[in-house]
């Protein structure tokens, strides 16, 4: 009998190379979803990178963190002695104070006082952060009616105006789509054909063809005409920006007084006939956080 087949399992090593392997998936996933694009993107426009959507990379990122942790316990219990040893004084071999350990809590503790207390320049990786999210959104990449693909497509002919449940229906089968129910979901049934919740879309308004969802490195429909148009009870259009707050809740069906309450009490100074882009310049946002805070105060 060969030596490999008498070898036995070595758990401290597998332990070592998992807690190894766990922690670059979660380091790589966590790069990933730290630059995706919001859900309200990534969902409506079916964004994707290296073949896995945004909830896909959230999945891995979990599970690779959840065996990282169990991993770095058990690591932990098989090297104590060691571990402890860290805490005990070379010459003495008792507990005590060392400059290792002191310096390792000031470290942490130094970032976590930094990142609550918004103190640069730890309040510049969350600046970057939303940046780089933010670059993401424009009115061609948002969904019409905000979380669209959650609905059926029963609700998304009451929102929708110009155009009955009948006419959607006849569309997507004329592009050899089949509903066998307008409960139908709308991101369901592009998971379904293998498209995009935007495609779809835009097939039930009469506006495009069928296509296959977006891949790669995370293009987002930026070639869907219409895709975040203002259909109906739709999204804010090309013009968002120079919107008036009055104008914009007009067109998204939400209560004025609502929406100038909801941002006073974000600490924005906000008037009906202010221009969204004027709103946020003078709160120091982006109009996609002004958009974010008035559709939240609706919900």
């Amino acid at each position: 009998m060969s030596n490999d087949t008498k070898r036995q399992f070595h758990w401290r090593s597998f332990i070592s190379v998992l807690t190894a392997l766990s922690f670059i998936g979660m380091v790589f996933t966590g790069v990933i979803l730290f630059v995706v694009p919001p859900g309200r993107v990534a969902n409506w426009t079916g964004w994707t990178l290296i073949g896995l959507t945004k909830h896909e990379w959230i999945g891995l990122h979990d599970w690779f963190s959840i065996i990282f942790v169990a991993a770095s316990v058990i690591h932990l219990y098989l090297n104590w002695k060691p571990f402890v040893s860290y805490f005990k004084s070379r010459a003495t071999k008792a507990f005590s104070l060392r400059v290792e350990w002191a310096a390792a809590l000031v470290v942490c503790a130094v970032v976590f006082v930094g990142t609550l207390g918004d103190i640069r320049p730890f309040s510049s990786l969350q600046e970057w952060n939303e940046n780089i999210k933010h670059s993401w959104d424009s009115s061609r990449q948002r969904a019409p009616i905000p979380h669209a693909e959650l609905m059926s497509l029963n609700e998304l002919a009451k929102q929708v105006q110009d155009i009955d449940l009948e006419t959607m229906l006849g569309n997507l089968k004329a592009e050899g789509i089949e509903v066998e129910s307008a409960d139908i979901v709308l991101g369901k049934l592009a998971e379904a054909y293998n498209t995009t919740p935007v495609r779809l879309y835009n097939i039930a308004l009469g506006q495009s063809g069928p296509g296959r969802g977006f891949g790669g490195g995370g293009q987002c429909a930026e070639n869907e005409e219409g895709g975040g148009g203002g259909h109906g009870g739709g999204g804010a259009g090309r013009g968002f920006g120079k919107m008036t707050l009055k104008q914009y809740c007009e067109q998204m069906g939400l209560d004025t007084n609502t929406a100038v309450k909801k941002l006073q009490d974000a600490g924005i100074k906000a008037g009906t006939d202010m221009t969204i882009r004027g709103i946020a310049d003078s709160a120091g946002r982006h109009p996609s956080e002004i958009r974010d805070i008035i559709e939240q105060a609706n919900q």
